[in-house]
């Protein structure tokens, strides 16, 4: 979860006694430090849907791609995030804008901006947005890299390449039930919240492409490249680095890739390289001239999980810019993005999520409008309410009981007013998991100052080499987390090889959260 606007101030008291009633329990009594959270908008109707992504899908004319494009433009803010970093921003800025100007098209309204995302992605959404991810970034070693990278993905947008991509939702299973509570009510009541969802669930939004698609913005991207002064040749040589780091993760938990949209190929290298002899790129100065001065762009970037959005420590998320925790079931899935939290059942029989209902107003006066609601739309009713509070802000908690579907299930609404907006904490799932449920509520509780304190992330930095000194001996001096072989992969080195003096490598290196 993101704070993109709010900061938060936090108090820690001494006594901190949270009561989370689910059906047959008390009164509904949090005490709790003061914390202002940015949860956003709540998703039970994540479901197999269908996205339109780029290209012809969207109408015969440009101006209905640039349509189309602002909104999904807005689905990716929230549901996969950018990424702050000014500098590096207004980098990508310039190499973008260079192969615009040579493309001459002024149809398209072309932007750059970094997602803030792990893994190595690029994509394009239609009317000309650009995304670059800031693990992409990391595997730079040229600027020509990144050029060819950004001309492949404006080929997509001038050629109006055109895809359709299934959405497979986080919880399939849970909300095919065929009940009228969970399949209808619920679904639209929430989910039109907002809107219609990215599922970033396996990476990131992205687009398929035919063979044919890719291999003409290969062509495409590649002349584009050379016309504005970089190397052809360098879109293939930057294909290859991710497609090894890729290689890279065998044996760990798979990392997204960009190839999960652009499928890699010898016979894709080697047309890339083929195509790019025959070209002779005109002579323009780097914007980053040397090696220094890209990995200077680079330099401080969060590199794998971005602690400002919260952190998973095995199934406790902590969120140390809102200053909260939450100790989810363990061996469920969870998920973080802006717009939600999210710990499911790992066969998918049970939901928990944290988010908001919208500005803050009475909660039990939105309580009531859902009740009404399924009272009109499913004509049920529940089997409890509770009026309370969460330290001094008022609460309201709705529960009820659908026997509709396969199996009883349990659904539990609280509403908090606090700090302008009304939070929401919902539970779904049958008996058996209503302890878990339970459980997880009652962990909601503020960060202490030595919880907060203890918060790490890896940063991507830039350290200089000593005359004749290798990786592995760099890496123990500079406290990079990286194996000497990763190290060497991600800067384009021979593990073995003697390093030169004031020689600039890439590292990654644990540090502490700060504001």
């Amino acid at each position: 979860m993101s704070m993109k606007s709010h900061s938060a101030s936090l108090t820690v008291r001494a006594r901190w006694l949270p009561f989370f009633p689910w059906p047959g329990s008390g009164p509904l009594r949090w005490r709790r430090a003061d914390f202002i959270p940015r949860l956003a908008l709540a998703v039970l109707a994540i479901r197999l849907f269908v996205v339109p992504a780029q290209g012809q899908l969207l109408g015969p004319s440009p101006e209905s791609d640039i349509q189309q494009g602002a909104q999904v433009a807005k689905l990716v803010e929230q549901q996969i995030g950018l990424y702050s970093a000014p500098k590096t921003e207004a980098y990508l800025r310039e190499v973008g804008d260079r192969l615009v100007a040579v493309v001459n098209d002024p149809r398209w309204k072309f932007t750059f901006q970094v997602v803030n995302q792990s893994e190595p992605n690029a994509f394009a959404i239609p009317g000309g947005g650009i995304y670059v991810s800031r693990g992409l970034l990391a595997l730079l070693e040229r600027e020509d890299e990144l050029a060819g990278v950004l001309a492949h993905e404006i080929a997509h947008v001038t050629q109006r390449h055109s895809a359709k991509q299934e959405r497979k939702g986080f919880l399939p299973g849970l909300l095919s039930l065929p009940g009228n509570v969970v399949g209808n009510v619920v679904g639209e009541n929430l989910g039109a919240l907002v809107n219609t969802p990215i599922d970033t669930v396996g990476g990131a939004w992205l687009s398929r492409y035919s063979r044919s698609q890719e291999s003409e913005s290969d062509r495409i991207g590649i002349r584009t490249a050379a016309q504005a002064g970089y190397d052809p040749i360098a879109l293939a040589d930057f294909l290859r680095r991710l497609e090894q780091d890729v290689a890279s993760q065998t044996g760990q938990e798979r990392r997204f890739s960009i190839f999960d949209s652009h499928p890699m190929t010898d016979t894709r290298l080697k047309d890339i390289q083929r195509r790019a002899a025959a070209l002779t790129p005109v002579t323009k100065p780097r914007f980053a001239p040397d090696t220094a001065a890209l990995f200077a762009k680079l330099d401080g970037m969060w590199w794998g999980e971005n602690p400002d959005e919260g952190v998973f420590r095995k199934s406790q998320f902590l969120q140390p810019a809102i200053g909260f925790t939450i100790a989810f079931p363990e061996g469920w899935k969870h998920q973080n993005t802006p717009q939600y939290v999210i710990s499911a059942h790992p066969k998918q029989e049970a939901v928990l999520l944290l988010g908001v209902a919208g500005t803050a107003s009475d909660p039990e006066a939105t309580g009531q409008e859902l009740i009404a609601k399924m009272r009109a739309k499913a004509r049920v009713e529940p089997v409890s309410t509770r009026k309370g509070s969460i330290g001094e802000f008022p609460a309201f908690v709705v529960t009820y009981l659908d026997r509709s579907g396969r199996a009883p299930a349990y659904l539990h609404f609280v509403w908090v007013a606090m700090a302008g907006r009304t939070y929401q904490l919902i539970g779904l799932g049958p008996e058996k998991h209503r302890e878990a449920l339970r459980n997880a509520a009652l962990s909601l509780r503020p960060l202490t100052d030595v919880e907060r304190g203890a918060v790490t992330g890896k940063r991507l930095r830039i350290v200089t080499a000593h005359q004749g000194e290798r990786l592995e001996s760099l890496s123990a001096r500079a406290g990079n987390v990286w194996s000497p072989a990763y190290t060497a992969l991600v800067n384009g080195l021979n593990v073995e090889a003697d390093l030169k003096e004031g020689q600039p490598v890439k590292i990654a290196r644990e540090e502490r959260w700060t504001k």
